[in-house]
C-alpha cells in the first residue's frame, strides 16, 4: 500500500523526524518558500508540495522564476487587480503550481476562466454559504466541454479523469482531504484524518511513528466508511442523482441553499459526455 503524503506546518524539528517521508508543508508567507525547501530538502523527505494560504491577491504576490521546480499549492483570495495579474502571467505560466480560489468572492467565477484560458491550473474552493451554483455549472461545463483549449480546473477536470461510474467518486485528495493519501500534523507531530479534525484537536494517532499503522486502526475505518451513514436517512443525500460524485459534502448547506443537487446532476450527465469524446477521439501512432 501506498504511504501517506503528511500534511505538516513548516517546523524544523518536526521535519527532522520526517526522514524518507513524503510531505506537503504548510507556509503561511511566501518569504518562507526557499527556507521550507532547504529544510526539506536537508531532513531528506520528499517534498510533494508546499501549500501556501495568502489573504494577499495573486496579482500582488512577487512570484519568482526560481521557484519553477517547486510544486506549489496557492490559496489565495482572489485574483487581484487585472493588468497587475497580466504582468504576472508570463512568470507564473513556468512555475509548478496550482491556484486556489473561494467562492466567496463572486469575482472568483470569472478568474477561473482567465487562469484557466492563460493555461494556468486552478482548483475551486468551495467556501461560504452563499455558493452560486449556477455559476459554478457555468464553469464545470466551461472545464469538461469548452472547445477551446485551456488548463484543468480541479476537482472538474479531476474527477472527469478518475472518474468510474461505477464506484464512488471522492475528489477530497485536491483538497488534501482524502484520508486513504492524506494525513495531518500538528507541531507534536499527533496525527489526524483531515484538517477540520487537526484544529478540533481530534487525532487518531500521538506520534509519527504509528503512521504507517493507521489504516488499520478503528478511528480511520469509522471515518472512510461514514458515508454509508447518509443511507441510514430517509431522505437527503443519499438518494440525490449526484451522489456518486458529491458524497454528501454539501450536507449541512443543503436545505439553505438546494442548488448542489440540480449541479451534481448536471456534473454526472457532464462527465458522461466528457468520457464519450474522449473515446471517439483519434489516436495517432507515435515515432
Amino acid at each position: 500500500m501506498r504511504s501517506h503524503f503528511l500534511v505538516c506546518p513548516f517546523n524544523e524539528n518536526l521535519l527532522s523526524k520526517l526522514h524518507g517521508k513524503s510531505v506537503v508543508v504548510r507556509l503561511n508567507g511566501i518569504e518562507k518558500i526557499s527556507a521550507a525547501v532547504d529544510t526539506v530538502t536537508k531532513h531528506q523527505a520528499h517534498l510533494h508540495c508546499l501549500l501556501l494560504e495568502t489573504q494577499t491577491p495573486v496579482a500582488a504576490i512577487p512570484f519568482q522564476e526560481n521557484w519553477r521546480d517547486i510544486p506549489l499549492a496557492l490559496y489565495a483570495s482572489s485574483l487581484g487587480r487585472f493588468p497587475d495579474f497580466v504582468r504576472q502571467a508570463p512568470t507564473l505560466r513556468q512555475l509548478n503550481i496550482r491556484i486556489y480560489l473561494p467562492l466567496d468572492h463572486e469575482e472568483n467565477y470569472t478568474s477561473f476562466r482567465i487562469l484557466s484560458s492563460l493555461g494556468i491550473e486552478s482548483a475551486v474552493e468551495f467556501k461560504g454559504k452563499n455558493i452560486k451554483w449556477e455559476l459554478i455549472t457555468d464553469l464545470m461545463t466551461y472545464a469538461l466541454l469548452g472547445l477551446i483549449i485551456h488548463a484543468p480546473i480541479a476537482p472538474f477536470n479531476y474527477v472527469a479523469s478518475h472518474y468510474d461510474r461505477q464506484s464512488r467518486n471522492d475528489y477530497g485528495a485536491v483538497y488534501f482531504e482524502d484520508p486513504y493519501t492524506y494525513l495531518h500534523l500538528d507541531d507534536k507531530g499527533r496525527v489526524a484524518l483531515s484538517r477540520a479534525d487537526l484544529t478540533a484537536g481530534k487525532f487518531v494517532a500521538q506520534d509519527i511513528d504509528d503512521v504507517d499503522d493507521i489504516n488499520g486502526s478503528e478511528e480511520f475505518r469509522e471515518r472512510v466508511e461514514g458515508w454509508r451513514n447518509f443511507f441510514l436517512k430517509a431522505d437527503g443525500c443519499a438518494y440525490c442523482q449526484g451522489w456518486r460524485v458529491c458524497l454528501g459534502k454539501y450536507s449541512d448547506t443543503m436545505k439553505s441553499n438546494p442548488g448542489c443537487m440540480e449541479f451534481f446532476a448536471e456534473f454526472m450527465d457532464s462527465l458522461e459526455k466528457y468520457k464519450a469524446i474522449k473515446k471517439r477521439e483519434k489516436i495517432i501512432w507515435q515515432p
